[in-house]
């Protein structure tokens, strides 16, 4: 039954949404030496979740050596892309502006 349970994790919460199908990839910086709390744990909790929603969709996470503000950059198939840091926010915040730009809203 553990398997249901991870199943269970998911397919729910936050992060369990489905993105417009004209995002093309999602590309999230955090570097070694900088302290972000919200931003690893967006990464090791709800990119996860985002990540089986969308297996078709290129994730990619860079971590530099050197210092660096924390990021995530959204890119769209018609060569546009938007991004922001993810200093001081919390993963519930990074999670929310994403799908604020990325998901479908619904009516």
């Amino acid at each position: 039954m553990k398997i249901d349970r991870i199943l269970a994790r998911l397919e729910t919460g936050s992060g369990a949404t489905k993105l417009l199908p004209t995002v093309e990839s999602l590309v999230l910086t955090l570097s070694q030496r900088t302290r972000a709390p919200g931003a690893r744990h967006f990464w090791r909790e709800n990119l996860r979740r985002i990540q089986y929603a969308n297996p078709t969709l290129p994730i990619v996470v860079n971590f530099p050596r050197k210092p660096c503000q924390p990021s995530l950059e959204i890119k769209f198939t018609n060569a546009e892309s938007t991004s922001f840091s993810l200093s001081q926010l919390s993963s519930e915040d990074i999670c929310k502006r994403l799908l604020e730009k990325a998901a479908p809203r619904s009516s």
